[in-house]
């Protein structure tokens, strides 16, 4: 510990004027695919989705910022993250269409 506080760790001339170069810094790791639901301190239950009803039959895609299809090992489903949960097909279908007249865009 130090006695008095000092900008020795965080100096630019000790981190070459890169901080993700010094030694004390520590990466982030990136979650992907089910990941994100998994491994969390404070998930409260486990995340369940219906291949028959979640599992995508085609890859959509949106200009909306908050659906993100994540890959897993039952093919590609749809996340919504205002909801922080998985789509339903005909969700998915909705938020790839008419994603400008999205209420949930409003909660985020």
């Amino acid at each position: 510990m130090l006695e008095n506080p000092s900008d020795t760790v965080t100096s630019p001339n000790r981190c070459l004027k890169d901080y993700k170069s010094c030694r004390f810094f520590v990466a982030e790791e990136k979650r992907e695919g089910l990941e994100i639901f998994t491994s969390d301190e404070d998930a409260e239950e486990e995340v369940n989705f219906y291949p028959k009803i979640n599992i995508l039959e085609k890859v959509m895609d949106s200009e909306c910022s908050y659906f993100q299809i994540i890959k897993t090992e039952k093919g590609l489903v749809a996340y919504c993250k205002v909801l922080r949960r998985i789509l339903t097909e005909s969700q998915a279908s909705l938020c790839s269409t008419q994603w400008r007249k999205c209420p949930f865009k409003n909660l985020a």
